[in-house]
């Protein structure tokens, strides 16, 4: 990748007034390959890297697909975004029309989605963008590769908030068995979970069981 636009997607800025415009990069590497690190990312992965939410709106309205181009570890920049905790960043990658469903189950070498790393991160903000994308009646929460769910995760790092938001809207049983033949009820005893969490994980199974 040209130094110069690794820099400017560091630093958010678009060089117009230089010798070097971000239009005419895009619009060149769009005719002849896109540029990237030795770590397989574009420039929009490396703005999300680094928290460049305007540098991201830009690189997207020249290009928007590159919403979904994939690094090295097939990992989206809202996969990064996610992961680091740039939930304005993560704002900005979903509210490209029409695309955020699709980006959300994307998943990366290991099979984790985008929320998969936002809850392994503790990211309660960026927890409450994305299930409210993920869920719907045709596609529950994806396990990664290791039978890791979302809502597993949560429930075995103790992350109470995203276990709330997770439950209030999970199609998914929870008593699907995760790693070991656990799931993510066994997790949440283990980690002494009780109250409100407990309450939901009863109630959830029983409307499952019902219906």
């Amino acid at each position: 990748m040209d130094p110069r636009m690794y820099n400017a997607a560091k630093t958010g800025s678009t060089m117009e007034d230089g010798d070097f415009s971000l239009v005419d990069y895009l619009k060149r590497e769009e005719e002849n390959g896109y540029q990237v690190t030795p770590k397989g990312n574009t420039i929009l992965h490396v703005a999300a890297l680094f928290g460049q939410r305007g540098f991201v709106g830009k690189v997207l309205k020249i290009t928007p697909v590159l919403l979904c181009y994939k690094n090295k570890k097939n990992e989206t920049a809202l996969h990064i975004a996610a992961n680091l905790g740039r939930s304005e960043v993560v704002s900005e990658l979903l509210s490209l029309g029409g695309e955020e469903t699709i980006l959300v189950r994307m998943t990366d070498d290991i099979g984790d989605t985008a929320l998969h790393k936002a809850v392994r991160g503790g990211h309660i903000d960026i927890v409450r963008m994305l299930v409210k994308l993920l869920l719907d009646p045709e596609h529950d929460l994806p396990a990664n590769k290791a039978g890791e769910t979302p809502l597993y995760l949560a429930a075995e790092s103790g992350f109470h908030d995203a276990l709330i938001e997770i439950l209030n809207v999970c199609k998914e049983p929870t008593y699907v068995a995760g790693p070991s033949n656990r799931t993510p009820l066994h997790a949440a005893v283990i980690q002494e979970h009780t109250g409100e969490i407990g309450r939901r994980f009863v109630q959830h199974k029983w409307t499952i069981g019902t219906t």
